[in-house]
């Protein structure tokens, strides 16, 4: 350990080094470097006059002055703290003692390990973080991965031989040299080229990857060489765009993923029987420090910042409630600690103990992140507050939404106010006071149905929400179950083992509504996501994140295409709606572009769009508002005063669709119509109901048309991203048919 020296505790470690020892001799020496402008004589003429005549070692860019010659004994005490006091301070904080017979003892007042010679720099809170320069790896830059090229997606099909092309990128004809050469260099070396790629030894994989000379040798130059080579012509853009298809993020070589500086994992808390207390026998230390084992980490005192944040939180939380630290520290570190304390007791107390706190947030569930929120307002320990929460069940199991429940009554009893937006009948049946909104949604809501307690909404016939409380109205699946058959076909998981999966093999039946279901942080959302999505979009060669840890997917061949649809914002511009997400406003401009006016007036499709052309309001751009920017306050949106807020010129609005169904109407009408009454005014339209029906399918029919996606509460963008991928598949199997059709094919 590295500690700051003083000449009391130098001299207490003298003491007791030459402690078996009777009036030993001691020499106490300070450096002085010889600047690289002087001499050594120069020196040691300046150090005669100030009357240091005695020197007990030279070397060209040092001395070792003699400080005082002294003998170890109790009534030379002070003689010898004065002499190493004198010695730091001309020594620039340095002084060596010389034991007769004995030992040499280094000291060093600064951040200075005396025996290695290697200076640390003071540490500070950001030294510590991966957020900021001061503690970042400089490698990763503090992300902890690297972008590289990626082997598996260079070999995306392991079963495929050199012959039949396992080398994806020289398959194309502007690289199909560079699989000749593959051929013909393999050949040479007895390279099997007709075995699959899982079936070459490890050495011949090396090699095709490696080669065994430099690109314009003889020899094979590899696959690594092939890509570098791409590198450097890199500014060409269809260079880059294939580079993109073979790269992928690797655990940074230089931090191991500890996203710090390598000074910032020299720095220990605690001591070596605290971290053996409070750790799993299984867990793996130092594995951020190359070459460092088990037991060499057991010759460590205390854990890293790096080891810590890998704890999971429940072991975390007992290393802090067990740290003593020495005098002064504890003292100096006693508020920190309280809030350390608290701060893990919260995180345990809504069931996250299971977590580490170096975990991503990207890769937490929905129910994870929701916890997570709820243990921030924890540690705020405000009061008289009112909390806003907008249905903080989402993704939680019954189990712990009880847990939910606690902190909610907690933070109420600690005198603060909450105001849930919840469908849960669990918190609504633990809150003191219930408003029910209704009677219906869109045009037919916005009423109060109900205000009151939970037991006269319970008595109350008015209300949609007692039916269902009351159990007098029931959730009911509207299919039978699908048992898969004998023939159905299988998408096979083998050896899922990301984050809390533990190895295991999961089957999927296809052509079925499959449900994975569990407490919150069993691993749902890895295995569908991390592992699942990720995988199968590596296998059909459009990666979008490294797949979570497994060993194989199987099945991959009966999937056509995959789709997440998962919890995140479906969009923050207010140019996007309803329809243009389901894809509806193509075929609708397309039908007011073929009005007989439209036509006299050469207007395209593009001139019924609000986002580009010259149908569009000039002064607001088709958005119907203008911003205000206020300097102090939040932006003032004003209703444009050209357009009246339906963003389009005027002569656009005199073009006006008949369809038989009602008045004819403009493009600005239409985008004000809500989706039942769109079907009904196109029900003579196929392609514009086909795009409108899944809207209907999900209940969004009350939705307008031209209503903004970020307006929509967070069930409506759900299952408008839903609606939206009905229609895309619906399209793309009529799109199938005509092509098969023309074909005289099937599908």
């Amino acid at each position: 350990p590295v500690t700051r020296d003083d000449a009391e505790t130098a001299y207490a470690a003298v003491a007791r080094e030459a402690a078996h020892g009777r009036r030993q001799r001691l020499l106490v020496t300070f450096p002085v470097r010889i600047p690289s402008n002087f001499s050594g004589k120069e020196i040691e003429d300046f150090l005669a006059r100030q009357g240091y005549t005695r020197l007990h070692a030279r070397s060209d860019t040092a001395i070792e002055v003699v400080q005082d010659r002294v003998v170890l004994e109790s009534a030379n005490r002070s003689r010898i703290v004065e002499a190493l006091e004198t010695a730091m301070s001309f020594g620039g904080g340095r002084a060596d003692v010389h034991i007769a017979n004995g030992p040499t003892l280094k000291f060093s007042s600064q951040l200075h390990c005396a025996h290695c010679d290697i200076e640390f720099t003071a540490p500070v809170p950001n030294s510590f973080s991966f957020n900021s320069p001061l503690g970042a790896c400089e490698t990763c830059r503090g992300f902890g991965r690297t972008m590289g090229i990626d082997p598996g997606l260079v070999v995306p099909d392991e079963n495929k031989s050199l012959t039949d092309g396992a080398v994806k990128p020289f398959q194309s004809k502007s690289y199909s040299e560079c699989q000749d050469d593959l051929m013909r260099f393999a050949r040479k070396r007895g390279v099997p080229i007709d075995a699959p790629w899982n079936a070459l030894s490890a050495d011949d994989r090396a090699w095709v990857f490696a080669g065994e000379g430099g690109w314009r040798s003889r020899k094979w130059y590899g696959v690594d060489r092939f890509f570098a080579w791409l590198e450097s012509k890199s500014y060409r853009m269809h260079i880059r765009v294939l580079l993109s298809k073979y790269r992928s993020y690797d655990v940074c070589p230089a931090c191991g993923g500890a996203r710090l500086k390598p000074a910032a994992l020299l720095w220990r808390l605690g001591t070596l029987a605290e971290a053996r207390r409070v750790t799993a026998p299984e867990a793996r230390f130092g594995k951020h420090l190359p070459g460092l084992d088990t037991e060499s980490f057991a010759s460590l005192p205390g854990l890293c910042i790096h080891d810590v944040v890998q704890l999971p939180i429940e072991q975390t939380r007992r290393f802090f409630d067990d740290l003593a630290l020495p005098k002064p520290f504890d003292e100096a570190a006693e508020l920190v600690l309280g809030e350390i304390r608290t701060r893990l007791k919260f995180l345990c107390d809504v069931g996250l103990g299971y977590l580490t706190l170096d975990r991503q947030s990207r890769t937490l569930s929905g129910g994870e992140v929701q916890r997570i929120n709820l243990t921030t307002a924890l540690g705020t320990s405000l009061v008289n507050t009112l909390f806003v929460l907008d249905e903080p069940s989402i993704g939680l199991h019954a189990r712990d939404l009880e847990r939910v429940i606690g902190v909610l009554t907690r933070l109420r009893d600690a005198g603060n106010t909450l105001l849930v937006v919840e469908h849960d009948e669990q918190v609504m049946r633990a809150a003191d006071r219930i408003v029910d909104l209704g009677p219906g949604p869109g045009k037919s809501g916005g009423d109060i149905v109900f205000a009151g307690s939970v037991p006269a909404l319970l008595r109350d016939r008015k209300s949609l929400t007692a039916q269902y409380l009351r159990g007098e109205r029931r959730s009911e699946a509207v299919h039978e179950p699908r048992v898969p058959g004998r023939n159905s076909r299988w998408l096979k998981v083998l050896g899922a083992r990301e984050h809390n999966l533990k190895n295991i093999d999961v089957a999927i039946p296809l052509n079925r509504l499959v449900c994975v279901t569990g407490v919150s942080g069993s691993g749902k959302s890895t295995l569908v996501e991390d592992v699942l999505y990720n995988g199968l979009a590596k296998l059909k060669g459009r990666p979008k994140e490294p797949p979570g840890a497994h060993h194989a997917i199987e099945g991959a061949e009966h999937v056509e295409d995959i789709v997440l649809i998962d919890q995140s914002p479906i969009g923050k511009t207010t140019r996007s709606n309803p329809a243009s997400v389901v894809g509806a406003l193509a075929p609708i401009r397309q039908r007011f572009a073929a009005e007989p006016l439209a036509r006299e007036r050469r207007y395209t499709a593009g001139t019924f769009s609000f986002n580009s052309g010259n149908g569009r309001c000039p002064s607001c751009a088709g958005n119907g508002f203008e911003r205000v920017e206020m300097q102090f306050l939040s932006d003032v949106y004003l209703r444009c005063p050209d357009c009246d807020g339906r963003r389009y010129r005027a002569e656009v609005l005199e073009v006006k669709l008949a369809t038989g169904r009602g008045e004819p109407r403009s493009i600005a009408d239409v985008l004000e119509m809500t989706v039942a009454e769109a079907g009904q005014f196109f029900a003579a339209a196929p392609d514009v109901l086909a795009r409108l029906q899944p809207l209907a399918d999900v209940g969004l029919d009350y939705l307008a048309l031209g209503q903004a996606v970020p307006t929509l509460s967070g069930g409506e963008a759900q299952r408008l991203k839903l609606a939206g991928r009905l229609a895309d598949a619906a399209h793309g199997k009529r799109n199938a048919k005509k092509r098969a059709g023309s074909h005289g094919g099937g599908t």
